[in-house]
């Protein structure tokens, strides 16, 4: 062989084997590329396909027989690890002016709820059991009556498998039907899933309806299961509005079982979004970003929602009044980021106004100061027999610690027909007010403190005011009795006054013993008051009368 045919081959020998090293090469990176194509979006499209599952999955339960909740664990999840809960006990025990319960087997309140009529508080409970790997949580419904000092209790909702934490979220009351029968979301072990049930109990019958399939999940992904904010049943009962992490805020048809989402959860992300819903007028406020203008009222009757302030240039705070009248909100003139007080994680504006409109966000008056003022004007209260605005009139100076805060400069009333703002007159002693007249006004004054509010009685007809002289944001009133309750959160006491008279106060109960967590009383027919305190093996409810 000569030397050109031996080069000619050495080459392509050397050609081969460079050939064969490319092909090597590019069948491993098709071999990993066949592997990511077909691994990683099966990965992802299972992520997606429980994301979807869970969002499909609405169902009317049109029909469904009723049932007791302990025994349908038992009976539908056989191959589940099972646990049976002993009947809750409610210990009984004097206390000053009224009585307790104390709850054993370390059960907890989850919530405390009036029902209908106001004669009892229903009170969710939760209690857990683990053993190793092994958990299950049991949510029975407790009712009190103070007039006759007797319990009743029932399980509404038993899960295994999941933490007491997520159970918690899953767990919410939506609403009374009826006097007798309420709905609520629950979350339930069926056929290897966990599926989010909106059930519906009856107080008499002590039985379990379904009503709607929200989700279903995997139970091997119960670690990944949303938790529901907030539920509310809209005043035709046939509509509910429901915020959760998975759907965001939406509202369900019960009749249809139609879903219509309002804000996705990827809008409902922000720490201070706030929900503002109003039962007696059927409606609900919806913020996802504090102070924005693109604010969401919402039509709970309908399912459907507008953003009716979108036009306004600057920061706006919206809400009802207390009686849900009508709608309001603070405004500014620009978003300078000085016309909001922060504290921690909450903030105030500074509104140079404010603007009054119906249910259905139709303007109806304005009332404000000019840019350049160094006053600022605020909603107070409202009074809708007289068509009257309560505004609040104000300055902006440090508090102690630096703090941007309101001065309370004057009140003026603000005539919802001509626009006409008159300023009010302080008096110290009522002088024959009728409780008819009498409009309550408040309003919080320093971001740094939940107690700084300015709390007011005016009476319209002679344009006096009343300051108060509590710390309180647990204002009961009681018009056709001419009564106040509130409880002075700086002195730990119950006190009682009236709309005519409201310089005069009497204590009534004091509850600093108790030591009490911060939950809000509830306040009862016969001047019943219950509160319940957070124990670590097992809670107690109190009740009180207020003579």
């Amino acid at each position: 062989m000569n030397m050109r045919n031996r080069l000619q081959l050495e080459g392509l020998s050397k050609v081969n084997i460079y050939v064969w090293y490319m092909l090597g090469f590019s069948a491993l990176v098709l071999l990993i590329t066949c592997l990511y194509v077909t691994f990683v979006p099966w990965q992802r499209s299972q992520a997606t396909a429980l994301d979807a599952k869970g969002i499909d999955q609405v169902r009317l339960l049109a029909g469904a027989a009723s049932y007791k909740v302990a025994d349908a664990f038992q009976k539908d999840n056989a191959d589940l690890p099972q646990t049976t809960f002993p009947a809750l006990q409610a210990v009984k025990a004097k206390a000053a002016r009224g009585f307790q319960y104390t709850l054993k087997q370390d059960a907890h309140v989850m919530e405390q709820y009036s029902v209908p009529g106001n004669e009892k508080t229903l009170y969710f409970v939760i209690r857990t059991e683990q053993k190793e790997e092994d958990v299950w949580s049991q949510v029975d419904m407790l009712t009190v009556d103070p007039q006759t000092q007797s319990v009743t209790n029932e399980p509404i909702g038993f899960t295994y498998g999941v933490s007491p934490e997520k159970v918690r979220g899953a767990t919410q009351l939506i609403g009374f039907v009826n006097s007798d029968e309420f709905l609520y979301t629950t979350l339930k072990n069926e056929a290897g899933e966990l599926v989010y049930r909106v059930n519906r109990f009856s107080l008499t019958q002590r039985t379990v309806t379904p009503v709607m399939e929200l989700y279903r999940f995997s139970e091997a992904d119960a670690k990944l299961l949303p938790g529901i904010t907030a539920a509310d049943i809209a005043p035709d009962r046939q509509h509910m509005l429901v915020r959760d992490e998975r759907s965001g805020l939406a509202s369900y048809d019960l009749k249809t079982g139609s879903r219509q989402i309002i804000v996705p959860a990827s809008g409902i992300h922000q720490a201070d979004d706030a929900l503002q819903v109003s039962n007696k007028a059927g409606i609900s406020l919806y913020a996802a970003t504090r102070f924005q203008s693109d604010e969401y009222l919402i039509d709970m009757n309908a399912g459907t929602a507008k953003q009716p302030f979108s036009e306004e240039k600057g920061w706006i705070d919206a809400g009802m009044d207390l009686n849900h009248s009508i709608v309001y909100y603070n405004f500014t003139y620009d978003r300078n980021p000085e016309l909001i007080a922060h504290a921690d994680s909450k903030a105030m504006l500074f509104p140079f106004g404010v603007q009054i409109t119906d249910l259905k966000g139709a303007p109806l008056k304005r009332f404000s100061l000019p840019k350049d003022s160094n006053e600022r004007l605020e909603f107070g209260g409202y009074n809708e027999e007289k068509k009257t605005v309560l505004l609040h009139k104000f300055t902006i100076g440090p508090n102690a610690k630096g703090v941007p805060v309101k001065k309370t400069s004057g009140w003026l009333l603000g005539d919802l027909a001509t626009g006409a703002m008159t300023p009010l007159q302080k008096t110290d002693v009522p002088d024959s007010w009728d409780r008819k007249d009498v409009l309550f006004g408040s309003v919080f004054t320093d971001v740094s403190n939940d107690l700084a509010a300015e709390q007011v009685f005016v009476n319209p007809t002679d344009q006096t005011y009343v300051m108060t002289r509590w710390k309180t944001k647990q204002v009961m009133l009681l018009p056709e009795e001419d009564t106040v309750m509130f409880a002075d959160e700086t002195s730990k006491r119950v006190f009682v006054s009236s709309l005519t008279r409201p310089d005069l106060i009497v204590a009534m109960t004091n509850y600093k013993k108790y030591n009490w967590d911060n939950h809000d009383f509830a306040w009862l027919k016969g001047r019943w008051v219950t509160r319940f305190h957070t124990q670590p093996d097992g809670d107690k409810l109190y009740a009180f009368q207020i003579n």
